[in-house]
């Protein structure tokens, strides 16, 4: 079986990448349950959780989505979808997370979902209220969103449903982006969370899924180009990766990515 620590693979990029007029695949955000002998693998390891502040709520009704790692093939990288505030299908809803997990012949992609409750994303230590397990940062009462400050930054907004609900935090050196194997996440969906996955739920809004495209669109998301740190790393409105009130990976100066350095992980260079 193959070692989870992948070695990083030198990738030239194409200057001019991506192409004008490129449209990405259909994004992985659209839930079905993992199938080993029929679902596409990436052999290479996702890179760490980049760690970032996030950015404030645009307004009331607004909930969180956590970034995430997805692959493009053709460029055989992984891309980070920067974290971001979104509006839910409809009230009563709770976003279930995307996660990476280690399977026989490499890792394989777990798509996202709206649904009634938080399913399982793997135990991976997201943040802002997904520690691994279920989310600490909000409910819904009678209609309504109720935040918890203890994980949202609210900003200067005046938001009536509020409480505090705080839990240990999480001071791991590294946030694995994956479940299973030597150095994955161990933890294991139980009966309940297994039936939610097979259970009837919403996909991506639109407004996800076009935040998706324009993250693959954009070079300096790229891992092999940013040492695994995208400089944009979370945004306050999905879709827009640029302008006030986005949030970098910690090391990252503003108006400076690991692109623009003379060296990467991959060993080539770009001016």
């Amino acid at each position: 079986m193959a070692q989870d620590n992948v070695s990083a693979v030198k990738q030239d990029y194409p200057p001019n990448f991506p192409p004008v007029g490129y449209r990405p695949l259909p994004p992985h955000f659209q839930p079905r349950r993992l199938i080993a002998a029929d679902t596409e693998k990436v052999s290479e390891a996702p890179p760490p959780l980049p760690s970032y502040e996030q950015p404030a709520i645009p307004a009331q009704g607004y909930l969180w989505v956590p970034g995430f790692w997805a692959w493009r093939k053709s460029v055989a990288d992984y891309f980070w979808v920067p974290g971001t505030w979104v509006q839910p299908p409809h009230s009563g809803l709770l976003w279930t997370p995307p996660y990476w997990s280690r399977v026989e012949g490499g890792y394989a992609f777990h798509g996202g979902y709206w649904a009634a409750e938080v399913g399982f994303y793997g135990g991976i230590a997201y943040g802002y209220g997904y520690d691994g397990s279920g989310y600490q940062g909000g409910r819904w009462e009678n209609g309504a969103f109720s935040y918890n400050r203890a994980f949202n930054n609210l900003g200067s907004l005046d938001i009536p449903d509020v409480y505090d609900q705080a839990v240990a935090a999480d001071n791991s050196a590294v946030r694995v982006s994956f479940n299973g194997g030597r150095r994955g996440v161990a933890a294991r969906a139980t009966k309940q969370q297994e039936a939610l996955a097979s259970a009837e739920h919403a996909g991506a809004t639109v407004e996800q899924r076009k935040h998706f495209e324009l993250a693959a669109m954009d070079r300096s998301l790229y891992s092999k180009l940013n040492n695994s740190k995208p400089a944009v790393a979370a945004t306050p409105h999905a879709g827009v990766l640029e302008g006030a009130g986005i949030t970098h990976s910690s090391g990252v100066t503003p108006g400076h990515s690991a692109e623009s350095s003379s060296e990467v992980r991959t060993g080539v260079t770009v001016k």
